[in-house]
């Protein structure tokens, strides 16, 4: 037994002996990724030993202005590192002004024809504009996963059919004027806060079509401009749209389409506005889904309807839905938007309604009720759940408006949710 201690003892010694240098340098490069480039390359004044470690770490990692990133790194990072591949790099210009575009377009070209980075993220913090990313930097063999933040991209066709292994894409505040996005190989596609710029044919309104025929994920959490019109999906497994009030496609005069007013550019600014889904027909292969609305911006007095409203009145079918989750938008037209999706949808399993801001008025008249009149069975439907801060009697007389329509009251459940544990944000 004392024989143990003792070995245990001098093993302890042992490892508190071990410094920095006696690790090997597989271990020293991930440590050192977590570092921005700036103190990565200062490492080398250190020892002997730690003179070349630096130029085998695998990440990139820029914060500098544009000038420092020309003046300070290029020297090290660029002329010293040689071909090495690097997995990750992070690029975060600050105080960024638009003549400095082309520098910063050609550390983009430099990370992803040299370094042959497998993730790239490009964020801008400007003083003057977004950057404007040139199309044609875009080429990569490599490129696996693309971030771009406060980016500008203004051509016809955002091609990504050079990043042919390219499979996770997340653009946040970017602004996208063109006719077309295209990539085959995209899986996982996430907007965020996104403006989309088109231009008009006659005085009407043309939209961005996106082409991602493998996409599994789908997230789009608020835009500006006109919707965008994806082609089709067939593998798309899981989808999230966020309407905001900066979208076109909104009716500010009725809250049932075809308001009458041709003033209204939501109804009459599109050839199409009469004919077809705009969006929700190219979620029908989606398994989960999230529609939310989140209108802040608009006076209380307007009425208004969204995008959901106008493609629900085509009735698309929502084949493979098993999980649904909706907002207090539903509640404008008395249920009629929750009701709808759940009659086109055969295999719905599972329903969350948020509700956590009190309607003024759930508007209740047979406009609304036209196609609900008879109480439907929903064989798969096996539970709904009610997410609210207090069960108020607004939140009773929806549980009841459901039975009346066929649904079983023992598979709603109501779980009050205080504001201190909800979840901020609308996107979870």
């Amino acid at each position: 037994m004392a024989e143990c201690r003792r070995e245990v003892k001098n093993g302890i010694k042992e490892i508190v002996k071990t410094n920095i240098n006696d690790l090997p340098n597989d271990v020293l490069e991930h440590i050192l990724s977590y570092l921005p480039t700036r103190e990565v390359v200062q490492t080398y004044v250190l020892s002997q030993m730690w003179r070349y470690i630096w130029k085998s770490v695998p990440t990139i990692k820029i914060t500098e202005s544009i000038e420092d990133c020309h003046n300070i790194l290029d020297p090290h990072v660029i002329l010293h590192r040689g071909d090495i591949s690097i997995h990750t790099c992070q690029l975060h210009f600050v105080d960024y002004f638009s003549h400095q575009k082309r520098k910063a377009n050609s550390w983009i070209f430099y990370a992803l024809l040299v370094c042959n980075v497998k993730e790239l993220n490009i964020c801008v913090s400007f003083d003057d504009d977004n950057l404007k990313m040139a199309n044609q930097t875009i080429i990569s063999k490599h490129l696996r996963k693309l971030v771009l933040d406060t980016i500008e991209l203004k051509t016809n066709f955002v091609d990504f059919t050079s990043c042919p292994l390219l499979e996770d894409l997340e653009m946040s505040y970017c602004i996208i004027t063109g006719n077309k996005i295209i990539s085959n190989s995209l899986k996982h596609l996430r907007m965020e806060d996104m403006v989309f710029r088109t231009y008009e044919v006659d005085d009407l309104a043309v939209q961005i079509l996106i082409c991602v025929p493998n996409l599994v994920s789908l997230s789009l959490f608020g835009f500006d401009g006109w919707t965008p019109l994806f082609e089709s999906m067939p593998s798309l497994v899981s989808a999230t749209v966020v309407c905001n009030d900066e979208c076109s496609d909104a009716c500010m005069y009725s809250k049932f389409w075809d308001c009458g007013n041709e003033d209204c550019r939501g109804c009459y600014a599109r050839s199409d506005h009469k004919y077809g889904c705009l969006l929700l027909d190219r979620l029908s292969s989606t398994t989960h889904m999230e529609l939310i609305n989140d209108y802040r911006m608009v006076p209380d007095n307007y009425n208004i309807a969204n995008i959901f409203y106008r493609d629900l009145r085509w009735s698309p079918l929502f084949r493979n839905l098993k999980t649904l989750v909706l907002n207090e938008w539903f509640l404008d037209n008395g249920l009629w938007g929750l009701l709808c999706i759940v009659k086109c949808s055969p295999s719905l399993e599972k329903i969350t309604l948020k509700l956590y801001t009190d309607p003024e008025q759930m508007v209740d008249n047979k406009e609304s009720y036209d196609t609900m009149v008879q109480p439907f069975v929903t064989k798969q439907l096996k539970k709904i759940k009610v997410k609210c801060e207090k069960e108020m009697e607004w939140v009773k007389n929806i549980v009841i408006t459901l039975t009346k329509f066929g649904i079983p009251q023992q598979i709603i459940c109501v779980e009050e949710v205080s504001s201190s544990s909800r979840t901020l944000g609308l996107h979870n």
